[in-house]
């Protein structure tokens, strides 16, 4: 814990596409424990970069591998973990080209990944945090967002 009581979170992920004819799929997960529809991240491990753990956290959530393109930023917020207390979390977000369609299959942490037109993506992901990084993803990509 820091000597002001919050304590600091670091994850990566972000959005993973693939073109199509009508212009781009993006990735979404449905995590287990939460029931909500995010974004594919996770905890940036010892001695890993940021882009390391988002590659190897898109791998674990979505089966897929895939190159950063593209950063899209840092989304900070703050939570309250029952034990420790205020948690500051920073989640480090890259714009990622899926190397390949097949999705994985359902796993602990994940129980739906799901490819989605990223103009509908807004009506399925849970979180405005995640809304604001697929407007920056559309942007990057230079499609129309909603």
């Amino acid at each position: 814990m820091s000597s002001t009581g919050v304590i600091g979170e670091y994850s990566a992920g972000g959005v993973v596409y693939r073109r199509t004819a009508e212009g781009y799929d993006i990735v979404a997960v449905q995590r287990a424990r939460h029931e909500d529809w995010s974004l594919p991240k996770g905890h940036i491990e010892a001695g890993e970069s940021r882009e390391q753990a988002a590659l190897r956290e898109v791998k674990e959530e979505t089966g897929l591998d895939a190159q950063i393109v593209g950063e899209l930023g840092e989304v900070v917020y703050f939570y309250r973990r029952r034990e420790e207390g205020l948690v500051r979390k920073s989640v480090y977000h890259y714009l990622m080209e899926a190397l390949g369609d097949k999705l994985g299959n359902p796993n602990w942490e994940v129980s739906e990944v799901r490819w989605v037109p990223i103009t509908g993506a807004y009506t399925l992901l849970s979180y405005e945090n995640d809304k604001g990084i697929v407007r920056k993803a559309q942007t990057f990509l230079n499609t129309p967002t909603s």
